[in-house]
């Protein structure tokens, strides 16, 4: 039934191919007008959020909203000055005027620095604007609500002429401050401009992605399927993918943000997957098309001999028969990666959703684009793919003898290998597993990490050399690393003060004080927060934790909310436990239901899932030795957090299970194939893994080189994805060339057991 569905899609789009190519030139282009230009509003990328991920409903969550209601204000912007000597006089009477003029603008509630206060930096109460060693200080500049419907482009008003003020600062203390403040240097950060350089950054990652993976997964395709013209179509079709998911991930951006939230790094994340996926689908359809073609041309050893012809039923046979067979496997190999990725909308933090949203839509688009673009575009290349071109004239120039004598000196090595395989298959799939169980082993140590936007972007980043500085040269200016609010006066919230002061790895505990004034949140003004510091260096570390479990483990007459960012990675780690496991277990039934509608046998089904699991295992475990413990974070130009990120690890998990299911579906789809034909066993694993086995290697491979390629940007986040998609391609590539092989040969006939109605139901639907 399947079969002659696809087969009658196939011969559908073969005949008017034309129809289908507009259409989706039509919906690519729509996409990247919209995500570029916004249609004459703001782009994908200004409409995209810089935030931090919570868990909805958690204390933490709640307590995070309460103090926002208690803290009044429309924002700060800051300046740290270096190369300064604060006490000089010059120096402080020139600050004294430049903090009086900005005192006065409109919008500006207060400004705070060692120079607003009695007696300029010698006053006890300047001790945390100075820094440490003496060089410089910091101010502080506060703004005033907005009020009214112009109140947010009021205060950006309001902002950016501070900002502007406060850039200004340096220059005017070396102008007007003479030797004192000789080398004066300023960095000024807000959020407004933290959120701009994440935005700038994530900009950069999807231009740089795609600029390097287009190109080189063409070369890549060419390569692999033997002409220019082959690599160019599976490319076209990734190119409308891309430009349909960029435009799908705008409309996304229109969601409620409590429910989905586009982060700023996802557009970069949308294009590798829908560009990588497609590419890999595209490049096996191709190849089985020229292969069909050729069979059914009965020219295969004389392809050159092959003439154009309108309306060519041969063509229009050939794009039938390759639907029907390789569209039907990579449908079915998609629809695995879709359930996948559809696992992620059970999950609740609302960045999450929208990363499993945006992965989604580009497995969906790669699946679409494969069955419906890829054979229009092959109906319309009609029999040109199985011509000489430009990459063969090249060939010719170089050679044939001498192409010839270095394809067979390429061939003996990889005969030698064949045979040692062969002769040790179970040496060869032991030593796999045990290499492949060395590196799930690090997974076990994985921190979920909730990383402020400072923190994703790189190293060398104006905004976090800001953070980096205040931390190094203002140690007090940091915060408690755990905040705790109480339902109660603070006069009765002394004993549980008294007990968190006393729990292991607390230092001090600030309070309790009055919160106020009090807004909407669930504690009104009046009652109580204290803020608890633990002494580490890393504020969201395993000691940190521990501080926060324990403070929640203690009793009280009143409620107790504690938060901070140790608090909120304890809560999406317990959110997504709580629904993951359940989400994971019904990807792993779909899949391998899908995986059984494919091959018909329940062995290769439950193998299919293992080796995805062993794929994301691995994917996990990799990731955490480079990026939670720093292995490779100077090779890729970024610093390591501590742990991973949440939305990362959520698509990673899909995603890595998913490819690694797929793949094998792929592989074994062209095995099952054959046999249902009536070949021997043996030779249809042999028949089958060689044939199919070539194009899906190679489309694994455009996975790595698209995946590489964006990792040449860089933030944080895609930088984390692509690695970990890399490393899962790369295992796949490892279980498909040594352990399936393996696998199949050793099981024999009982790799295709399945029970009678399993049976049945596979030859109907089949």
């Amino acid at each position: 039934m399947l079969t002659s569905l696809f087969d009658a899609l196939g011969r559908t789009i073969a005949r008017r191919p034309l129809t289908t190519v507009a259409v989706w030139f039509v919906l690519a282009a729509t996409g990247f007008l919209t995500a570029a230009t916004g249609l004459g509003g703001p782009s994908l990328l200004d409409r995209v959020e810089v935030t931090t991920s919570s868990a909805p409903g958690s204390d933490s969550a709640t307590g995070d909203a309460v103090l926002g209601d208690a803290v009044p204000g429309g924002g700060a912007a800051s300046l740290v000055v270096r190369g300064v000597e604060p006490a000089d006089s010059a120096v402080a009477s020139t600050m004294g005027t430049l903090s009086a003029e900005l005192a006065d603008l409109d919008g500006v509630a207060t400004v705070v620095n060692p120079y607003v206060l009695d007696g300029g930096p010698a006053n006890p109460a300047a001790q945390d604007l100075v820094s440490e060693d003496g060089d410089g200080f910091v101010t502080y500049v506060l703004l005033e609500d907005g009020t009214g419907s112009d109140a947010e482009a009021g205060r950006a008003v309001v902002h950016d002429a501070v900002v502007d003020r406060l850039e200004a600062v340096p220059a005017a203390l070396r102008r007007e401050a003479g030797d004192g403040a000789a080398a004066a240097s300023g960095l000024v950060t807000s959020t407004d401009l933290v959120d701009d350089a994440v935005r700038d950054q994530a900009r950069d990652d999807l231009r740089t992605g795609t600029l390097v993976a287009l190109p080189v997964a063409l070369l890549v395709a060419a390569l692999a399927l033997g002409g220019l013209l082959a690599g160019a179509v599976p490319l076209a079709a990734a190119v409308a993918a891309l430009g349909t998911g960029l435009g799908v991930l705008y409309v996304l951006t229109y969601l409620p943000s409590q429910a989905v939230v586009v982060d700023a790094s996802l557009p970069a994340v949308v294009a590798m997957l829908a560009t990588g996926i497609t590419l890999g689908n595209g490049l096996f359809l191709t190849a089985r098309f020229r292969e069909e073609l050729l069979a059914l041309a009965g020219l295969a050893g004389e392809a050159r001999l092959l003439r154009r012809r309108r309306r060519d039923v041969v063509v229009v046979e050939a794009v039938a028969r390759t639907t029907a067979t390789a569209g039907r496997a990579v449908t079915l190999s998609a629809l695995v990666l879709v359930a996948a990725t559809a696992g992620l909308l059970v999950l609740s933090p609302a960045v999450v959703l929208g990363a499993g949203a945006g992965a989604l839509a580009a497995a969906v688009l790669a699946l679409l684009a494969a069955v419906t673009l890829v054979p229009a575009l092959l109906a319309l290349t009609e029999r040109r793919l199985v011509r000489p071109d430009a990459l063969h004239l090249a060939v010719g120039l170089l050679g044939q003898q001498r192409y010839r004598e270095a394809r067979e000196r390429a061939a003996r090595p990889r005969r030698v290998v064949a045979r040692f395989l062969r002769r040790r298959r179970w040496a060869v799939a032991v030593g796999c597993l045990v290499v492949l169980a060395g590196l799930v082993a690090p997974a076990v140590a994985l921190q979920v990490r909730s990383t402020s936007a400072i923190e994703l972007l790189p190293d060398d980043a104006e905004q976090r050399r800001f953070v980096e500085i205040l931390a190094a040269s203002y140690p007090a200016s940091d915060g408690a690393e755990v905040t705790v609010l109480a339902r109660a006066a603070p006069d009765d919230v002394g004993p549980l003060a008294a007990e968190i002061g006393e729990l292991d790895g607390v230092t001090r505990v600030d309070g309790p004080r009055t919160l106020g004034p009090g807004g909407s949140g669930t504690l009104q003004a009046g009652h109580a927060v204290m803020g608890v510091h633990t002494g580490a260096a890393d504020a969201t570390s395993r000691e940190v934790q521990d501080v926060v479990r324990a403070v929640r483990g203690l009793e009280a007459p009143y409620e107790v909310l504690v938060t901070g960012r140790a608090a909120t990675q304890v809560d999406l780690a317990g959110s997504l436990a709580q629904r993951g496991w359940p989400a994971a277990a019904a990807v792993a039934v779909v899949t391998a239901l899908l995986v059984l509608l494919a091959t018909g046998s329940v062995a290769v089904a439950a193998a299919a899932v293992v080796s995805g699991g062993l794929t994301l295992g691995v994917s996990l475990g990799v990731l955490v030795l480079a990026f939670q413990r720093g292995a490779l974070t100077l090779p890729l130009g970024v610093a390591s957090v501590g742990g991973i990120e949440v939305n990362v690890l959520a698509t990673v998990a899909a995603l890595a299970f998913g490819l690694g299911c797929a793949h094998t579906l792929l592989v074994t789809s062209r095995v099952a194939e054959l046999r249902a034909g009536g070949t021997p066993d043996a030779e249809a694993v042999r028949r089958g893994l060689h044939r199919s086995g070539r194009s899906v290697l190679a489309a694994v491979l455009v996975v790595v080189v698209v995946c590489a390629a964006f990792m040449a940007g860089g933030g944080l986040v895609i930088n984390e994805t692509g690695f970990a998609v890399t490393v899962a391609a790369l295992v796949d590539l490892l279980v498909l060339a040594l352990l399936w092989p393996t696998a199949l040969a050793v099981l024999g006939r009982r790799a295709w057991w399945a029970p009678p109605v399993v049976r049945s139901a596979y030859a109907r639907l089949g």
